[in-house]
């Protein structure tokens, strides 16, 4: 008997989608391009 994988209880069926960034994923994919999102950081980081 080998351990079971259990797919029910994951929001999201994508590997890469992890349900700690939920609030910032559509579908498990992000809304924004990498670029924009490092621009983003930059700037708050900028900013402060």
């Amino acid at each position: 008997m080998g351990k079971q994988k259990s797919f029910q209880n994951k929001p999201f069926s994508t590997p890469w989608a992890s349900a700690k960034h939920a609030h910032s994923q559509i579908n498990g994919e992000s809304k924004l391009t990498q670029d924009l999102i490092i621009l983003q950081r930059e700037t708050k980081k900028r900013s402060h």
